[in-house]
């Protein structure tokens, strides 16, 4: 039987899943994932800092915007770049994951009707790797 999770352990994972781009991904889009990524990883930080309970969903929803926004950019602009870092285990396979999961909470919350999305109601490691 596995533990709840807490708050603080999912904004560890999921600033985990939020890592910058490979200093040798050199193209615009990596770039705006740089950027990206580092404004999720500053968010996540201020409310571990604050040990905040929960955040907006709007937050959540732009992130996965932005996300894809520069990851179709990558596909399209530098295709050898994006099949390069789609492997399993890359930041780029982290980042597609982060997506995903971002975009399946968003929908949780819409249909839902909830405007916050509490962090401990993140179950990252089941929808990541399934129930053990």
């Amino acid at each position: 039987m596995t533990q709840a999770p807490t708050a603080a352990t999912t904004r560890r994972l999921l600033t985990a899943l939020a890592p910058p781009p490979d200093d040798t991904a050199t193209s615009e889009a990596a770039d705006g994932l740089r950027a990206t990524t580092e404004e999720i990883r500053a968010f996540l930080a201020e409310a571990d800092k604050r040990d905040t309970q929960a955040m907006r969903a709007e937050v959540l929803h732009e992130w996965r915007n932005t996300l894809d926004r520069f990851h179709r950019e990558l596909e399209q602009a530098d295709p050898g770049e994006w099949s390069h870092w789609r492997l399993p285990g890359t930041w780029l396979d982290s980042h597609l994951r982060l997506r995903s999961l971002i975009a399946h909470e968003v929908g949780k919350a819409y249909w839902d009707d909830r405007a916050e999305i509490r962090y401990a109601d993140i179950d990252v490691e089941r929808y990541l790797w399934g129930a053990r």
